[in-house]
Parts: structure tokens; sequence; C-alpha cells
């Protein structure tokens, strides 16, 4: 297997820590000891953007699940991007879940939607992208961020290579993804179940 090369610490959240740290050392320093209560602060964003180390499977047919979460729809549905038959998985991400984004599977990153007109979900606006694998599957990954916070990162460029399981952005704060695979994939994954990303199978494509 092999194992994802991160920080242990999503390389979004740094930037965060290290002001807020200056704050708290300020006010330490300035205006109380007792600030020394707010280190906190920095402790608690760290760990709301941890990014743990994940063995990645070594199954070029497997796809995996983009997020850490709970599956709360898994059922045949029109994928509306492509315009094909397809099978969806809604991915609930809770406040407490790793919020990596990692690749469902390897392959070559075709094209990328913003705010899609058919987005029937009543939160903002989301961010739609479509790996093709080397054996010709489409797979599209939807990102929607959560009411409250509705920021996402993302990595993903067209006409990269992206390997399976690897990182490719970060979407913080109670949102949910989509994943549509082809239609004739082997499911392996039901409503209900928590999943991990980069090593949770969700199902496999069927090539003879």
């Amino acid at each position: 297997m092999a194992v994802s090369r991160h920080s242990i610490i999503a390389k979004e959240g740094w930037r965060l820590i290290f002001i807020i740290s200056l704050i708290v050392a300020a006010l330490q320093h300035y205006v109380s000891h007792y600030a020394a209560i707010l280190w906190c602060l920095p402790l608690a964003i760290a760990w709301f953007y941890r990014d743990p180390h994940r063995a990645l499977p070594s199954d070029p047919l497997g796809l995996v699940s983009p997020v850490d979460g709970t599956i709360i729809l898994a059922e045949a549905h029109p994928d509306p991007f492509l315009g094909r038959d397809a099978f969806l998985f809604r991915i609930s991400i809770s406040l407490t879940d790793v919020y990596s984004i990692r690749s469902v599977v390897e392959g070559k990153i075709i094209q990328q939607w913003l705010d899609p007109e058919d987005d029937d979900d009543d939160r903002s606006l989301a961010h739609a992208i479509q790996i093709k694998t080397d054996e010709n599957d489409d797979v599209m990954i939807v990102l929607r961020p959560g009411r409250f916070f509705k920021q996402l990162s993302c990595d993903a460029v067209i006409g990269q290579r992206i390997g399976q399981g690897n990182r490719c952005g970060i979407i913080p704060f109670g949102a949910c993804v989509d994943v549509y695979v082809p239609a004739n994939s082997r499911i392996k994954a039901n409503i209900g179940d928590r999943v991990e990303a980069g090593t949770t199978r969700l199902a496999s494509l069927k090539h003879h």
C-alpha cells in the first residue's frame, strides 16, 4: 500500500494558526498573563485542520471515498454534468470529521464546473470536477460547501493527472460531497456507512 505524504496539518490551516498564535502571544505579553488560556485557540484550529496520513489501496479499478463522513444517499441517479446514467453517493461531513478532499480514482482532470444551474441542494454554489481514468471511465466529484462556512480550497487543475487517494483540497465545516460513478459499477457502500477519505471503497469499475 502507498502512504499519503502530507503534513499532519492541512496547508490551508497553517496561516490561520500562525496569525492566531501571534495575536495570542501579543495579548499574553502586553495585556495579561491570563491570556495564556487563549493558546487553546491555535490548538483547536490545528485539530480542525488535521490531515492524517492514510494507507491508500492498491486497486486501480477501485473508487474510494473523497472525504470522511457518512453516506446519506446511495442510489441510481442521472449525472446532470455529463448527461449519463450514473450511481450517486452523497457523503455528509460533520463538524468533527477530517476536512481534506482526496481523489476518488487515478486519472486525468478533464473539466470543472462552478454553480451548476441544476443544483437542487439548498447550500451555496458547488464545485464539480470530472476525472477520466486510463480505462476511459468518468467519475464526478461535486463539492458542496456548508451553509455557514461557504469556502473551500481545491487544487485541481484541468489537464493534471491525479493519483487515487491523493489530496486535492479541503472543504470545512459541515459540507457534503456528491460522487457520480458509472452506472455499471460494482457498489460496495450503502446509506449509513461511515467512510474514510482515500481508503474506504465506494465502488469498483467493471472491466474484463
